[in-house]
């Protein structure tokens, strides 16, 4: 294996997911709801109620400041409401049906880019491709693995 054939791999890889990107955030743009409020409501309607604006904030991977003001766009859009949590120290949140629904439109179209990125694919083919990432995110996870060792070494 060459050092050209592994860039190009990566290479078109890249340039895969940018455009996957794109045509899902074009898909979120014609819902009309910014994506990380998106990201947001999608987390929501994934596990139910919140308790904790911290939690949504890590899996944002946004700061608690800025999950504040998509939280209030969200509910004043009619996506989420807010309630006074059972022990009175944090609102408790949720997706009510317009937020629901907006989901449900997301995932359709969703489900169009990502079959349409698929097409003309064998089953057999989709199940190489997916061994073969796995492989890579392995690789990857251990080469992250390791930076972050030394990382952690250096600041010793």
């Amino acid at each position: 294996m060459s050092d050209e054939m592994i860039y190009s791999a990566i290479n078109k890889t890249i340039r895969t997911c940018r455009i996957h990107r794109n045509l899902i955030d074009s898909r979120v743009g014609e819902i009309g709801i910014p994506r990380t409020a998106h990201r947001a409501l999608m987390h929501l309607a994934k596990n139910g109620r919140l308790t904790s604006q911290r939690e949504l904030a890590e899996h944002l991977e946004i700061t608690p400041a800025a999950v504040t003001g998509v939280l209030q766009r969200l509910e004043s859009e009619g996506y989420i409401k807010r309630t006074l949590g059972a022990d009175n120290r944090f609102n408790e949140i949720s997706i009510t049906e317009k937020g629901r629904k907006t989901v449900e439109l997301s995932c359709e179209a969703f489900r169009k880019v990502d079959r349409s990125l698929f097409d003309g694919l064998e089953d057999e083919e989709i199940n190489t491709f997916i061994e073969i990432i796995s492989k890579i995110k392995k690789n990857a996870e251990k080469c992250e693995a390791e930076w972050r060792a030394k990382q952690g070494e250096k600041m010793v």
